[in-house]
């Protein structure tokens, strides 16, 4: 088969992509009119189903603006005619209040909540706030706030209320890059006034359901009871703001499809389900030059550069030669409808630096019949239209496996171990500042990917051969090999690998933003060490199993244990894992992230520099790596013919095995317009950029060092305006 479309060369398409990319570059819509149909916020995306008009969506989301506003601007009135003033009312400290804060589940009963601010107020008849006194919580948790007795006294009080505040947001000033926090009230307690004698008054211990860690899954993952009412945080408004106004013409698409499909299903095509939705890159490409996104050419570049960014391993016995592992189905549970085969690719590097396929082995089941998973086949370009087919393959089992493993396990679950740990334990030390702005948000997108993305009734467990169970499990082993200690971006391989080169230049740019940081705050890093000690311990303890440790190797037959060994290998070279460090075992159980420190008062030789490196990582994590493959998913997986999530086994004896035309292993029409719907969610609706600060809350710094390499990421294909500050979608 030909590298190229007939009659075509590489600049053809290298032009043709320029052309294309510029065409279906996202633009976001300008604010929704009074009466236009909208969404609440991304908790929200599944609630219109085509039953109302776009019309009658508008009037009642109409009404609940104003209700909302109405509220809102009552809570604003209140807040002016009682405004709580920062003075402590009273002189003398005579009396006190004690008690001890600690964590309120089971196992965390005894885990003291330390640096918490807190608050003793007092309400007057009139309504009044005055503040009686305020402290924090010691290491231990221990509560001790002193009050004028006397004043506590004064007929004009009719109540009291002790608080609890946590940093709800943290702000940078764009001039100095001095940072501010808004601080909410997390837990209020009514104290009788009878109750304030002057032999002072103890709470006793309270249990604060406070970043509390879930237990019915094996990953790191934070509890939220509800989404909009009882979440530990949630969007800001500019987040909730970007969803409703940028996502309402693809939900209304989508609930059109489904209308149609309940009713008229044979007035309806995967063909017409993609003309409604916007272009992608490859539907945009291929009207120009027929064929230009399926040939080799374009096969070997969107896999060194596209969503999947893959990895390219040197052949033990021809270096010239370079090989990529996708690994399928292996072991997790799967729905035996979908197909999910290991691809193994082999490629060689044109003098033009791109990589070429030349063989692909398929390594499992792919028809209905034969359920053999270790069957081989092995197909080159002379193999014509199966060789084209096999490229359709592996597209498809690599954008299956880097949307588990790469996107939701290695980028969005991975922040979010980051982000529990950090909101539990780091609040005085400076470090807050330098991660919270780059770690929020991600517990509320995951929170709705559970129901959206990967539970029962989430689109890739009825779309892909993986069920909720094989999700979860395939995430916690993904997982297993991730660790921030001695991780380094991905080796270019030539001067075409575009992800490498662009993952590098950030990395550096995020290396000489931290080192800044912490030259600057030193001393109080320092000074509050104990804060990372515990954060250590949190990330360290609650940490999944190193990848593939609890297996018992012994009963692995011989091709399982080939298969095993090359996932170990390939998975540990692509996260760039350093196996010959030596691991924490806790509960049994061998954890893959290293410790920062094991000192709790200061930190020893090369431990302010683990800390450094950690914060490099979780940054990179959040923000360079997400943006990446949530950016490409539109342009490798909005176009359901070119590459979905899942190709159906169908009842003919050749299986997945089948020509384009053939819609019978493609999904569904329900499943092409939810692949259509959830392909443009990742990429339609971001909102908090690095460089664009829209909620000042990036600090300066980092957009002054990506700004001032804007030219060379441009020539890499990266934006740097595009590049989030955080992993909230």
């Amino acid at each position: 088969m030909p590298i190229y479309p007939p009659g075509k060369t590489q600049k053809d398409i290298d032009d043709l992509y320029k052309r294309a990319y510029a065409e279906t570059k996202i633009i976001y819509p300008k604010k929704a009119k009074v009466f236009s149909a909208r969404l609440r916020n991304l908790n929200s995306i599944t609630l219109h189903k085509g039953n109302l008009s776009k019309f009658s969506v508008g009037i009642m989301d109409f009404f609940i603006d104003l209700y909302t506003w109405i509220k809102n601007s009552y809570k604003k009135i209140i807040r002016k005619i009682y405004p709580r003033k920062d003075l402590i009312y009273g002189t003398k400290k005579d009396t006190y209040i004690t008690g001890k804060l600690t964590f309120s589940k089971k196992e965390n009963r005894t885990a003291a909540i330390h640096n918490m601010e807190i608050e003793l107020w007092a309400r007057t008849w009139l309504g009044q706030w005055r503040k009686m006194a305020k402290g924090l919580t010691d290491k231990n948790g221990k509560i001790m706030m002193k009050f004028d007795f006397y004043e506590s006294k004064k007929i004009k009080y009719r109540s009291f209320h002790f608080e609890v505040h946590q940093t709800e947001h943290i702000f940078f000033d764009p001039n100095t890059g001095n940072p501010r926090e808004k601080v909410s009230v997390f837990g209020s307690f009514k104290i009788r006034k009878s109750d304030l004698t002057g032999l002072g008054y103890n709470l006793g211990t309270i249990q604060l359901f406070y970043w509390e860690y879930r237990k019915d899954v094996p990953i790191p993952r934070v509890v939220i009871k509800d989404h909009n009412q009882d979440a530990p945080e949630y969007y800001s408004e500019g987040r909730n703001q970007a969803i409703a106004e940028q996502f309402v013409q693809i939900e209304l698409i989508k609930d059109k499809h489904l209308i149609k499909i309940k009713a008229e299903p044979e007035k309806i095509s995967i063909q017409s389900i993609q003309a409604d939705y916007p272009k992608n890159l490859t539907v945009a490409m291929e009207e120009k030059i027929p064929y230009s996104t399926r040939c080799d050419y374009w096969f070997g570049r969107r896999m060194m550069n596209g969503m999947s960014c893959a990895t390219f391993i040197p052949d033990s016995n021809e270096p010239e030669k370079y090989w990529v592992r996708i690994f399928g189905s292996c072991d997790y549970e799967v729905n035996g409808q979908y197909a999910f085969p290991t691809t193994y690719g082999q490629f060689i590097i044109a003098e033009n630096g791109l990589p070429i396929p030349i063989k692909i082995k398929i390594i499992g089941q792919t028809n209905a019949i034969d359920k053999n998973p270790f069957q081989e086949k092995t197909f080159t370009p002379e193999d014509g239209e199966k060789w084209e087919q096999a490229k359709r393959i592996m597209r498809v089992t690599s954008a299956l496996s880097s949307e588990v493993d790469d996107h939701f396990a290695g980028t969005h679950l991975n922040t979010e171990q980051y982000s529990i740990a950090v909101r539990r334990n780091v609040r005085l030390n400076p470090i807050a500042q330098l991660l919270i702005p780059h770690l929020k948000e991600v517990a509320l997108i995951n929170h709705t990917a559970d129901t959206n993305l990967i539970g029962n009734g989430g689109y890739i467990p009825s779309a892909s051969a993986l069920t909720v169970d094989g999700i979860i499990e395939r995430s916690k082993d993904a997982l297993g090999v991730h660790d921030w200690k001695n991780w380094k971006p991905m080796k270019p391989i030539s001067d075409q690998h575009t992800f490498a080169i662009a993952s590098n230049l950030f990395w550096d740019i995020v290396d000489e933003f931290v080192t800044f940081f912490f030259n600057e705050n030193k001393a109080e890093i320092e000074k509050h060490w104990y804060e990372i000690y515990c954060m250590s311990n949190d990330l360290v303890r609650n940490s999944v199993p190193l990848f593939l440790s609890e297996k018992d190797k012994s009963k692995w037959c011989e091709n399982e244990r080939e298969l095993n060994e090359k996932r170990i290998a390939y998975n540990h070279e692509r996260s760039c894992f350093d196996l010959s460090l030596p691991r924490e075992k806790y509960n049994g159980k061998i954890r893959c992230i290293s410790p920062i420190t094991k000192n709790p008062s200061k930190p020893e030789d090369g431990e302010m520099e683990s800390l450094k490196d950690m914060c490099k990582y979780a940054i990179m994590t959040a923000t360079f790596l997400h943006t990446y493959v949530n950016e490409h998913q539109y342009e490798d997986i909005g176009e359901v013919l070119y590459c979905n999530l899942g190709l159906r086994y169908g009842e003919k004896k050749e299986g997945i095995f089948q020509p384009e035309s053939d819609h019978s292993i493609f999904p569904d029409l329900t499943r092409s317009t939810q692949m259509m719907w959830f392909s443009n969610l990742l990429s339609r609706t971001e909102y908090g950029f690095i460089t664009r600060n829209e909620g000042h809350d990036i600090h300066p710094r980092f957009s002054e060092l990506l700004l001032a390499k804007k030219e060379e990421f441009a020539k890499l294909n990266v934006d740097v305006e595009c590049i989030e500050s955080r992993t909230n979608i």
